[in-house]
């Protein structure tokens, strides 16, 4: 078998493998509250799998990961899809940011692109890029989410639906990036040096 089909079958392989990893870890284990007693305000660890994938092993299989993990979920979904396709939107989002940010620095600064200054700046510019993300998205799909649930479309909720959903974004866009530098760091070196060559 040739070196490209090798690659070919071992991505294939990588996006089986970490959609099943980030479907376990999304369905099984449990969120965590942000602020007690919010229901929706809750973060998880399901896109840190994608998120890898996507930054070690480039966008289109992070994001299949991501949209795969979200299409499982869809069995108990709570919010009617919706909370789905947001995540989707936000998990690619960070996928994309990372990976081109990363990329572009490097070659800024002329480091590696897990040198430690080339991961801070795209990952502080991709909370940025997260924010505006959710906050546009969360614009769109409240009231679609407020429509489907029933729940009477009023200004002041609205707003609060808005930006307590992109406070949410945020704060998941950086649980999902900036403590995990190591962990990033060392499977795109390993993966450079047995997989990827």
């Amino acid at each position: 078998m040739s070196n490209k089909k090798n690659k070919k079958v071992f991505g294939i392989t990588l996006t089986a493998v970490m959609t099943a990893i980030s479907s376990i870890i999304y369905m099984v284990f449990p969120e965590i509250n942000i602020i007690p007693g919010v229901s929706y305000m809750k973060i998880d660890f399901s896109d840190f799998p994608a998120i890898l994938t996507g930054l070690v092993f480039g966008p289109v299989q992070g994001i299949l990961v991501e949209v795969v993990k979200n299409i499982i979920h869809l069995t108990k979904t709570t919010t009617m899809g919706i909370g789905e396709i947001m995540n989707v939107i936000m998990g690619s989002a960070i996928i994309l940011s990372m990976y081109f940010f990363t990329k572009i620095f490097a070659k800024v600064f002329k480091e590696k692109k897990f040198s430690a200054k080339t991961y801070i700046i795209s990952s502080v510019i991709t909370v940025v890029i997260t924010i505006i993300t959710g906050w546009l998205a969360n614009m769109i799909f409240t009231p679609i989410f407020f429509k489907l649930m029933g729940i009477p479309l009023v200004a002041e909720s609205y707003w609060a639906g808005v930006w307590g959903s992109t406070a949410l974004n945020t704060v998941k866009g950086a649980f999902n990036v900036l403590p995990f530098y190591p962990i990033y760091f060392s499977v795109e070196k390993a993966a450079k040096k047995y997989i990827l060559q």
